[in-house]
This record gives structure tokens, C-alpha cells and sequence, in this order.
């Protein structure tokens, strides 16, 4: 595409240095064909006019073409993907395929009673692009309903997330916490690149965000993106861990050595490093925050 584009540019820069090339006739013309001559000479300037017109205005509107690193739509080629009671438009920036499991509901006498989920389905990936991760990438759908009748920390995380998109004036970036599940054994020490999306299938909030139970650096192994959402229907509460790169971080995690050195400044820290992840827009993000989007902005239940 771009070898052909530079290819019509020259063409078209030719046929306008060749154009401006023609001079009108100095010499005067025989007698008996004067009409005729000028006739012509008329005809061919008028025609070279229309093509200077129309190659200028080809050029004009070739220079205002969007470059592909000036691209804002980032998905990618994606691949429609229907089963076992789910349609999907996966990128394939993001996997190759995807994998549906059923899980039982959770024994409250193991673990946390409160943090206890219904039985739900869990979505998985075949070939994730990001293989070497704390978490596994994984979609949620759980019954919404089930969840509050269970009166649990599912149940509330629904109600407190269908208020926060009932309410257009909610500030994401401000709010402490935001709605999040599963539940993790862990804080949610930050949140960023808020934002709202919603489609004929559902509608919720996604960010970037990391959870942890102690002090630990942000890079590429502990950040993911998060998608919390609810079903068109209402029926189903739609939650997605899914790893994400970004080139303004590390790959690796941060060593003991390291950690010492940002311990007694660990909020300053965090400030610091969610302000240059704001500020820069995630930097190059792998997935890409676009093909993400659209991939859970595509998600349909038809159960």
C-alpha cells in the first residue's frame, strides 16, 4: 500500500512539471489554417488546465492521509468465533482461540465465605500473546442475579457497578476502587486509563490495574487490563483479566534490592508511575487497549 501510494505521488508530481512545460505559440501560424490551429491549441490547453486542477487536488488530498503509526484504530484483523453458547470477535493481535469451561459455585467452608461466586462460565484463550504472566487471561459470566441472592461480595459488586453506569457524572479516575471480580486475595493498588464503553451487547468500564498483597514494582508481569461489564439483557455480570505489555514498563519483576529502594516512598511511587502510564496513554500497549475494547464490546451469551 505504501510502495503504491509513493509510486501515483511521483506520477502525479511528473505529469505537473511536464504540464508547466507548455508554452504558448510565438510563431505565427499558416493563413489557411488558423481556425483550426487555434482550435486545437484551445482545446489541449483547457484539457491541460482540468488535469493541473485535478492532480493538484489528488496531491492536496494524498498529503492529508493518516500515516499507519498516526492510526487510531488498533484492533486488527480478527476472526468470529461462535461457541459453546458465545460469540466473539477475536483479534488476532490477541489469541488464536478460545476455550469455555464450567465451573461449579464455590464451597463457602473453603477459603473466604463472603468472597464465594455462583457457578458461572469461564471463557479461556488457545495461544494468548502474552505467555509469561502472573494471571491467566480469562473472561467471567456469572449470573447476576445469583450473585445478589447469595447476599456475598459478588452480590455487591454487581449493585455498586449497575450504579455507576446508571450514573453518567461518576468520575472513574477519582473513585478509590472500582468494581471488580473476581475476588482476589489482594488490594487493587491502583487504576488507570479509565473508560466507559458500551454496545448493543453490553456496557461497563474497562482499565489497567494491579493487585497485590504486599509491595511489589508495576511492570508488564503484574499489570492487566480489566474489563467489568453487564449483559444488554441484564442478566450477566461479564468480568475479563486479561495480561497486557506496555513499553513504558519492565518485563521482569523488580528485585528485593529494588523493592528496598521504594519501600518508605512506595505511594510516591505508585503516583508516579500511574501518572507516566496516564500521561502517556499506556505507552504501546500489546494487546493493543483498541483490539481489547472490541473484543469484549463483541462478547454475546446466548445462553
Amino acid at each position: 500500500m505504501k510502495n503504491n501510494l509513493k509510486l501515483l505521488i511521483r506520477m502525479l508530481l511528473i505529469g505537473l512539471i511536464l504540464s508547466s512545460c507548455v508554452v504558448e505559440a510565438t510563431e505565427s501560424v499558416p493563413t489557411g489554417i488558423t481556425g483550426i490551429a487555434e482550435t486545437e491549441l484551445s482545446g489541449q490547453y483547457e484539457t491541460l488546465q482540468a488535469i493541473i486542477t485535478e492532480q493538484a487536488a489528488t496531491l492536496e488530498s494524498l498529503s492529508t492521509l493518516e500515516s499507519p503509526t498516526q492510526a487510531k484504530d488498533d484492533t486488527g484483523e480478527l476472526t468470529v468465533i461462535e461457541k459453546d453458547g458465545f460469540i466473539l470477535n477475536l483479534p488476532n493481535q490477541v489469541a488464536k482461540d478460545i476455550v469455555v469451561s464450567n465451573v461449579l459455585p464455590d464451597d463457602p467452608e473453603e477459603g473466604w465465605p463472603e468472597l464465594a461466586l455462583p457457578a458461572r462460565r469461564v471463557i479461556g484463550f488457545g495461544e494468548y500473546s502474552i505467555p509469561n504472566h502472573f494471571h491467566k487471561p480469562l473472561i467471567y459470566v456469572i449470573s447476576i442475579q445469583k450473585m445478589i441472592d447469595d447476599g456475598q461480595y459478588g452480590g455487591t459488586m454487581a449493585t455498586n457497578l449497575q450504579a455507576l453506569l446508571a450514573d453518567p457524572n461518576f468520575d472513574l479516575q477519582q473513585e478509590g476502587n472500582l468494581p471488580f471480580l473476581p475476588p482476589f486475595n489482594a488490594a487493587q493498588v491502583f487504576h488507570v486509563l479509565e473508560k466507559r464503553l458500551d454496545s448493543d451487547h453490553n456496557s461497563g468500564i474497562r482499565f489497567l490495574t494491579l493487585y497485590s498483597q504486599g509491595i511489589v514494582g508495576v511492570t508488564n508481569y503484574e499489570i492487566f487490563y480489566t474489563y467489568q461489564g453487564i449483559s444488554a439483557d441484564g442478566r450477566y455480570y461479564i468480568a475479563a483479566v486479561l495480561p497486557v505489555k506496555s513499553s513504558l514498563l519492565s518485563d521482569t519483576q523488580l528485585t528485593n534490592e529494588d523493592l528496598e529502594k521504594i519501600v518508605d516512598e512506595y505511594q510516591n511511587y505508585i503516583g508516579d508511575m500511574t501518572d507516566l502510564i496516564r500521561t502517556e496513554n499506556g505507552g504501546i500497549v500489546t494487546p493493543s487497549l483498541e483490539a481489547l475494547d472490541a473484543m469484549m464490546m463483541s462478547l454475546v451469551s446466548q445462553n
